[in-house]
């Protein structure tokens, strides 16, 4: 499991699993066109779906219990890109929206569920603070990610609903700023894993050495990209709060804001969870 496929597909899951909850739990729904809940309700399934298929090649080199976890974890985000898509064709039916959102809401605690055999595999290869670490680790960099992937969707979404009241764009820049709080704690507790290749000798190492790039295997440096990042994601998150503060086109401009973001957060989690298995 420690690949960069598994990385992907940590950082794929997370953002799924993020984008899901923001989607079906806040004031936004019902408030905008279902269209935006269509939109961003396809593009958590994809995600959902990606995360399993990267999930593929690294769970077939388990064996034992870390296998069972590993297919498990698979098959809960099958389950979670599922229900998404089930939601999704609810609401383009003009079936009764509280049937999308029940559906939604079951979506994302599939991929919550997921999280737990995932931390497992990672229990399973001796990672701190066990199975209820890894599962912090991860529902924080889902906040990180979702509320990120949420806002970028968002902002696009003023350009079909050009009348839209700012409110719902100056939520998203302030539950940015909140989501930086546990993209901080995600990078902050990953530092209570090893690097990768760490304690690794011989032939093993040599793999290792040739799957992660020099500067990642180098003590502290996963944190400290990840807390640098983080860093450049803070001024964009403060931008973007007055941006949407003042609306009109300066909706546009924090949408902007948010693409930067977009490229920026999964460096932080991919730095994260380069550690994690």
């Amino acid at each position: 499991m420690t690949s960069p496929a598994a990385v992907l597909a940590l950082v794929l899951a997370m953002t799924a699993v993020g984008s899901s909850g923001l989607l079906w739990l806040a004031p936004t729904f019902g408030a905008l066109r279902h269209g935006y809940e269509m939109l961003t309700g396809v593009s958590v399934a994809l995600l959902a779906w990606a995360a399993s298929a990267s999930l593929s090649t690294p769970v077939s080199t388990l064996s034992g219990d870390a296998a069972a976890s590993g297919s498990l974890a698979r098959t809960l985000l099958l389950v979670s890109a599922g229900l998404t898509a089930a939601g999704v064709v609810a609401l383009v039916a003009k079936l009764p929206s509280i049937l999308a959102r029940l559906l939604g809401i079951a979506a994302t605690l599939a991929g919550l569920a997921a999280f737990v055999p995932l931390a497992a595999v990672r229990t399973d290869r001796g990672g701190a603070g066990g199975t209820v670490q890894g599962v912090i680790e991860l529902t924080l960099g889902s906040v990180l990610m979702g509320a990120i992937w949420v806002g970028m969707i968002l902002g696009h979404w003023y350009l079909v609903e050009r009348r839209l009241s700012n409110r719902y764009m100056v939520w998203i820049a302030w539950a940015n700023v909140g989501a930086l709080v546990a993209g901080l704690a995600s990078v902050l507790l990953s530092g209570r894993n090893p690097a990768p290749c760490e304690g690794l000798v011989e032939e093993a190492f040599e793999r290792c050495a040739l799957t992660f790039a020099p500067v990642l295997r180098i003590g502290s440096m996963t944190i400290i990209l990840g807390l640098g990042v983080l860093a450049l994601l803070a001024l964009i998150a403060g931008f973007n709060v007055k941006l949407a503060k003042e609306g009109g086109r300066s909706i546009q401009a924090s949408t902007g804001m948010f693409y930067l973001a977009v490229i920026l957060a999964p460096a932080v989690e991919f730095a994260a969870k380069v550690r994690f298995f």
